[in-house]
């Protein structure tokens, strides 16, 4: 290789000799950016694009590479606006800059002096037919980098192409590998890319490859004007993105090949794939209009055979069948505009800072969803306990950067006009049964397996409907199984299923729940109902906890478990990782104490000591509890305040007795917890009480063979399992407590052990005689208390019933007289 002698002024000035061949060496002009670009455009580029920066995971991974090796700008766009807006963005956000760049043309950008020794460069090869070496031919760029300068190159370039691919030495990709074998400290590849806007890219383009210019398209090279007319009348702002870093050290040393240029076409590969990749997580896919999803679910041989065998076996009019049709995928079918989504977006910003403290949830687990997302169509599967719950999930992955989901919701929100913003936001309406409707079924089922077939996010409730009580719900099958049959008939080649936990400090519509309970009917949504609810939003909720459990795809648990029902197994699947990651808060802790502390009348100090028990366990078993329960010296003022908050609600009261003068008066620490008010703190203690079932059922099994005379761990396993059995269907087990009870009760016994609530032996299991610890033993019995009086009362109902037999809904109403009358 011909070595070039050069030297690098402050100024950023190239100082060229002739080499020993007489070839003049000044083609590094090329690829050279000046510091002080040329002030006009620089100022004009400053003024149009002031708005694009990285967003937050981008500055992240550019810090975390900066102190970790060298940094190469790896850009999916080429023109000359593309780099002076990234090369702005990194100055203004004190990045190191790139220095010099390959497959680029600067020339308009950079100032006077280059443009001229530019021409010149132009003028001597063409007319003076002097002869210029190509920079990658120096070892200039590797100096650069040796010196821990930046330097930037473009992955798409249609100028360079041609010279790339038919001429090995333009590989910049080659150069930077060959690069990194001769050097000790890592490269960096930061793959960036500019979002104009976040349009989705739609199907169909009459204007073909002239649309993305002039278009608003989200990605792609444009001009100045098109570039910022494009941000101008966009509904959503732009930003720079760097997708995951590049270590090119770890991808020479993992390879299988060693072939510089094998290995630079891999890595072109992966980068393009990459690229693909966050464009669809951040996009979504190509987006077809909802009369394009109409013509491929309603002419699809599906619903085309069921309406022939309608007609045929029914007699009903085809004409009448293809009407209905018609009708119900209008009223099943969503809108998605981004216009919506970012006029949701500023509602939301001021409506969540109005109600809540804070929505808390972690960024790495958006970005292991993310990736994940290359596997399939994402399946989100939150449990439900909140109308809130449709509307926290697409703000939250809007505000990281993903696609928001399209969304199941009941019929019942599909009311004016809010349907239409939901419709518009991305939801789809089902009908809550099925029952008696011809057709309906079909086109419901095409629909959901073409929006898997499109690569769509889609998002439902695992449970069905909101949970009443707090707990998290045995799965409804009918949706999961659409989207499993989906991928056996090959709509898509897998799906990634997200367990998602969603829990409230307090949630809206806590009193609503409780009239619900109480056997009030359900009201339907409207206009009028969601007028009436606006006066919820005067006061605050605390905070909002949202835990991402690992995904997992159908195939791997096809795979791992190789179920009889696929879909059954998917289900349980999927509500024991939402248990297992359900937030341990402040208000359900606390609720608990206060809960086990007296039916009726309590104090202060008998909650602090009551939550301590529980906190202790929680530790013990490193559950998922909330950053503030994480230190032990704010246990005081969490307790305080969360009593006010339910005392503020009139939930809690201040215990008064007569004084002096037969006054009432007030009793400091001293608290009334009246009948009527506890399902609304149930409904707190039943979020978190699976986490205790292992202890409460132990402690309950301990408790029948002391009554028995028995100690040994044979009687002590079989009462666990007999109570485990007795609550099957109330409680969502996880699955060490149904395959592996031994193992479940081992940990408990081991808690039991260092708590000295219990005596083991190799083969006995005995209470502990100590008064004090024999009662906390008590109180983790307790626990289920209000199940087992539930059951007790139901059994009673039951037994002293006269009718052989009674509708459900008198059933209940007698089951409730009881309940009162015990």
């Amino acid at each position: 290789m011909a070595m070039i002698k050069h030297s690098l002024h402050l100024s950023g000035e190239v100082v060229m000799k002739k080499n020993r061949d007489g070839i003049i060496t000044s083609g590094i002009y090329d690829g050279l950016i000046y510091e002080h670009l040329n002030s006009v455009v620089e100022k004009l580029a400053l003024v149009l694009f002031t708005t694009v920066d990285f967003d937050s995971e981008s500055k992240s991974r550019i810090e975390q590479c900066m102190s970790k090796g060298h940094l190469v700008y790896a850009s999916f766009q080429s023109s000359n606006l593309s780099l002076l807006i990234l090369y702005n963005i990194l100055k203004r956000n004190k990045y190191p800059l790139p220095v010099f760049a390959l497959e680029y043309n600067r020339f308009w950008f950079q100032d006077l002096g280059y443009i001229a020794r530019r021409l010149w460069q132009y003028f001597s090869s063409t007319i003076l037919r002097k002869q210029y070496e190509y920079v990658l031919d120096t070892d200039y760029v590797e100096s650069l980098i040796r010196d821990n300068k930046s330097i930037l190159f473009s992955l798409l370039s249609k100028r360079y192409f041609l010279k790339r691919y038919t001429q090995v030495k333009y590989d910049s990709l080659r150069y930077l590998i060959d690069v990194q074998k001769r050097i000790d400290e890592p490269i960096f590849l930061l793959p960036q890319m500019i979002f104009w806007n976040r349009n989705p890219e739609r199907s169909g383009s009459p204007l073909g490859p002239l649309y993305s210019i002039i278009s608003s398209l989200a990605t792609g090279d444009k001009t100045l004007l098109f570039a910022w007319l494009s941000i101008m009348t966009s509904a959503t702002p732009p930003f720079v993105r760097i997708a995951t870093p590049v270590n090119l050290k770890e991808v020479i040393e993992k390879a299988k090949v060693d072939d510089t240029r094998q290995l630079a076409v891999m890595l072109r590969n992966k980068l393009l794939d990459d690229y693909y990749h966050e464009k669809r997580t951040i996009l979504g896919p190509v987006l077809k209009s909802q009369h394009e999803m109409m013509e491929r679910v309603l002419y699809h041989p599906n619903v085309e055979n069921e309406i022939k065998r309608l007609v045929a076996e029914e007699n009903i009019p085809e004409a009448k069948l293809r009407s209905n049709a018609y009708k119900y995928f209008k009223e099943i079918a969503a809108n998605f505009s981004i216009i919506y989504i970012r006029l949701f977006e500023i509602v939301l910003d001021w409506m969540f800072r109005k109600i809540f403290d804070g929505i808390r949830y972690d960024a790495k687990a958006i970005e292991e969803i993310r990736q994940a997302a290359s596997k399939g169509p994402l399946v989100l599967t939150p449990c439900h306990k909140s109308h809130l719950d449709y509307l926290l999930l697409s703000y939250v992955f809007y505000k990281n950067k993903m696609c928001p989901p399209h969304i199941a919701g009941g019929v019942n929100l599909s009311f004016f006009p809010m349907g239409t913003i939901f419709r518009h936001s991305g939801a789809f309406f089902m009908r809550r049964t099925f029952k008696g409707l011809k057709l309906y079924p079909t086109v419901f089922k095409q629909y959901i397996k073409t929006i898997i077939s499109e690569g769509y996010t889609v998002e439902f409730f695992i449970e069905g409907g909101r949970s009443r009580t707090g707990k998290v719900a045995f799965p409804k099958l009918g949706f999961l199984s659409y989207i499993t049959e989906a991928v056996d008939e090959g709509y898509n080649t897998d799906v990634v299923f997200v367990p998602i936990s969603i829990n409230y400090d307090r949630i809206l519509e806590e009193s609503s729940y409780v009239q619900e309970l109480k056997g009030k009917e359900k009201e339907n949504e409207s206009v009028v109902s969601l007028m009436q609810s606006s006066k919820l939003l005067n006061r605050k909720y605390g905070m909002v906890y949202i835990n991402f459990n690992k995904t997992f795809t159908l195939k791997e648990l096809k795979e791992k478990l190789n179920p009889v029902n696929i879909t059954e197994a998917v289900a349980m699947n999927i509500v024991r990782r939402i248990n297992d990651v359900v937030t341990i808060t402040p208000f359900s802790l606390t609720t608990t104490a206060i809960l086990m502390s007296s039916v009726k009348g309590f104090s202060r100090d008998m909650v602090k000591v009551n939550f301590e028990s529980l906190y202790d366990y929680c530790e013990y078993k490193n559950y998922s509890m909330s950053e503030s329960l994480k230190d032990k010296s704010y246990f005081d003022e969490i307790i305080d305040y969360v009593i006010q908050s339910f005392k503020e609600d009139k939930i809690l009261e201040t215990l008064k007795i007569v004084g002096e003068g037969k006054k009432l008066e007030a009793m400091p620490d001293m608290y009334v917890l009246p009948e009527e008010n506890r399902p609304r703190m149930i409904f707190y203690k039943n979020s978190i009480v699976h986490y205790f079932l292992p202890l409460t059922f132990s402690s309950l099994a301990l408790r029948v063979l002391h009554k028995n005379g028995q100690s040994s761990f044979d009687s002590f396993r079989s009462e666990y399992v007999y109570i485990r059995d007795l609550f099957m269907k109330e409680f969502i087990y996880s699955e060490d407590m149904l395959e592996d009870v031994m193992r479940s009760i081992q940990d408990v016994v081991t808690y039991m052990q260092m708590a000295n609530f219990a005596t083991v032996t190799q083969k006995e299991i005995t209470i502990n005689a100590d008064r004090e610890k024999d009662a906390k033993l008590r109180f983790f019995g307790r626990i289920l208390q209000e199940y087992l009086e539930s059951y007790y009362v139901v059994c009673a109902t039951l037994l002293t019933a006269t009718h052989t037999r009674i509708q459900k809904k008198d059933l209940l109403t007698e089951i409730r007289k009881n309940g009162v009358r015990m």
